[in-house]
């Protein structure tokens, strides 16, 4: 089936603080309740490194004066597929972000910060919160109504819909888990 829009590229944000081994997550705008790593589209003529920087910013308060990453420094790049339901696939291009807390917590005017909370956990609470976005049964509650379907499928549309973006983010923690550990033992 060819699909009517263009690949999305979307950047995606993992914002780590080497000091303390903690990960910035953020709630989604639309399930406040469920925590996920800023990510959003890559403007036209941005880098996804560009991107990354951006979307810390705007969703997570980050600086946003800090170093953009080159693009041959993502951590992973996802290929989602779209399915026979959705308008278009997309490319997910992961980087790192270094930062200490400390800049991250001076900063307190940033444009979602009246739409979304921001909190430091651990690489291990990060991956708890990452897969109860794909597994809550809220959300999946929530998302019914957003659905256009004629009665037929609807939620196991949803529960691809958060399935696929809920495991493209275990994806990329879970990589980045595996490099962190390398990078602490060599």
């Amino acid at each position: 089936m060819a699909h009517s829009k263009p690949t999305r590229h979307v950047a995606v944000a993992i914002v780590f603080s080497g000091d303390t081994r903690r990960i910035l997550m953020i709630t989604s705008r639309k399930h406040h309740h469920l925590w996920i790593l800023p990510k959003g589209g890559i403007e036209q003529g941005e880098t996804s490194g560009q991107a990354a920087i951006r979307e810390s910013w705007e969703e997570a308060g980050t600086p946003n004066n800090l170093p953009i990453p080159n693009d041959d420094q993502r951590l992973i790049t996802l290929h989602l597929e779209a399915a026979p339901h959705q308008k278009r696939s997309s490319v997910w291009h992961v980087h790192v972000i270094h930062v200490s807390e400390a800049l991250v917590d001076v900063v307190t005017d940033w444009p979602e910060r009246h739409e979304r909370r921001r909190e430091w956990v651990d690489i291990e609470e990060a991956l708890r919160r990452i897969q109860a976005w794909y597994t809550d049964q809220k959300a999946s509650e929530e998302l019914e109504g957003e659905a256009v379907e004629d009665g037929q499928g609807t939620t196991s549309r949803i529960q691809d819909k958060k399935e696929k973006k809920g495991g493209a983010m275990e994806t990329a923690l879970r990589r980045f888990i595996e490099m962190e550990s390398k990078e602490r033992t060599s």
